[in-house]
């Protein structure tokens, strides 16, 4: 095995927990490779771990003044969202940012984001930069970096697990929510992690999820107050498209992401493998992450991270779609009826209280399950055209301006 292959690990720990942790590791690991006291000088370039630094973090610190005036002084229309950093393409911030946006439009002007350490930039000013160019323009919205930067506020909003316990410290909020959009616990082995992020559920703060499912769940299990706010995609990318003429007769995209779990990319990689064997006419569209250090071994093209768009014609040229998710729907499930693509999800109650079996195929989590489903859909006939038509008739009944002014009622109504 070469140094190459040896950090294949790299990009996904990247994802999970930032560059300076990684490149710490990715020194280490490197230093292995090289003999006698180089090799120890690399491995030690950045010291010890600092695993108290990382958790203490997330575990927040009591914040504000607790003033009854400070806190009723704050404007009536100020809502503040703590978010953990951030890059381009991540799907949660892409939610988070097109509600912010949403609320904008709709008169809340005085919304301030705080992105919690750790964080790559150096000023706000690069943050809002970013967000304009790889998520949306922000018109009114302040940035704050670090969360003992939390200013008083109407709203103050958690988002991922790491600023659930800076928000329930904080004093100088008239109200404070979590915004759910997934059961992150499950986003890890049995450990501390998943403790602390379970442990976040049991905080005291209302929530706002995204879907009926981990509204149902996180009010059964965790007796948290809930209300939850559906799904939609733009319409104006994700729509039907002509085909365009392919040396295969079918084609099968997948929605591909080793470095998260929850896509479960090794069952939907073995399962297009017994596809494309069985019938020597397919070909797989893999996008959602760069593949270079993978072996596919069955005809397809590795987009890797695209724009929208691109996830749209790629989409839009496909007999039959896979989008596995383990956890809560993603957003992809969608998007594929959008662009008027026969879909096939996995069973369950986290995909099907938006998907159903009128408008997709179910499969269960199996290898030979996934693939025979997928036959099934590309062998085509009426059954899956009607499924198909529902499906686009679904997603675009959907709307995100709906859901924005749901998500701004549920504010109102707090006061």
């Amino acid at each position: 095995m070469n140094a190459i292959q040896k950090l294949q690990w790299l990009p996904a720990y990247v994802q999970r927990y930032g560059w300076a942790t990684a490149l710490n590791r990715g020194r280490g690991e490197i230093g292995k490779m090289i003999p006698g006291s180089l090799g120890k000088a690399i491995s030690g370039g950045y010291g010890r771990f600092k695993l108290v630094d990382k958790f203490e973090t997330h575990l927040g610190e009591e914040q504000g003044s607790g003033d009854p005036a400070v806190i009723a002084a704050a404007p009536r229309d100020s809502i503040t969202w703590v978010i953990p950093d951030f890059a381009a393409g991540s799907g949660g911030h892409t939610t988070i940012l097109r509600i912010v946006r949403g609320l904008e439009l709709l008169g809340w002007k005085n919304q301030t984001i705080v992105i919690k350490e750790p964080y790559r930039w150096l000023r706000a000013g690069e943050a809002i930069a970013a967000i304009h160019k790889h998520f949306t323009p922000l018109e009114h919205t302040k940035v704050v970096l670090g969360c003992r930067n939390i200013p008083p506020s109407r709203f103050l909003i958690a988002t991922g697990w790491q600023t659930a316990y800076w928000v329930a410290k904080y004093k100088d909020a008239a109200h404070k929510i979590y915004f759910v959009q997934d059961f992150e616990p499950y986003f890890y082995p049995v450990g501390s992690e998943q403790i602390l992020a379970e442990g976040t559920y049991r905080l005291g703060l209302d929530a706002i999820t995204a879907g009926d499912w981990l509204k149902d769940k996180l009010a059964a299990e965790y007796g948290m107050r809930t209300q939850a706010i559906s799904f939609s995609c733009d319409h104006d990318i994700y729509k039907p498209a002509p085909r365009r003429p392919s040396k295969y007769a079918k084609q099968v995209f997948f929605y591909s992401r080793p470095g998260t779990a929850r896509r479960a990319f090794e069952l939907g990689v073995l399962a297009l493998k017994r596809v494309c064997d069985a019938r020597g006419d397919t070909a797989a569209l893999l996008a959602g992450w760069d593949l270079d250090f993978y072996d596919i071994p069955f005809p397809h093209v590795d987009a890797g991270v695209v724009p929208p768009a691109k996830l749209a014609d790629m989409i839009g040229q496909a007999d039959a779609a896979l989008v596995l998710s383990l956890t809560n729907l993603s957003l992809m499930p969608l998007e594929v009826l959008s662009c008027d693509c026969p879909l096939v999800v996995n069973r369950g109650a986290n995909n099907e209280w938006l998907i159903d079996e009128s408008v997709s195929w179910h499969c269960d989590l199996t290898v030979d399950s996934i693939a025979e489903t997928l036959m099934t859909v590309l062998d085509g006939g009426a059954e899956v055209d009607a499924r198909r038509k529902k499906g686009l008739d679904l997603s675009q009944s959907t709307s995100w301006d709906n859901e924005f002014k749901k998500f701004s009622s549920f504010l109102e109504a707090y006061e």
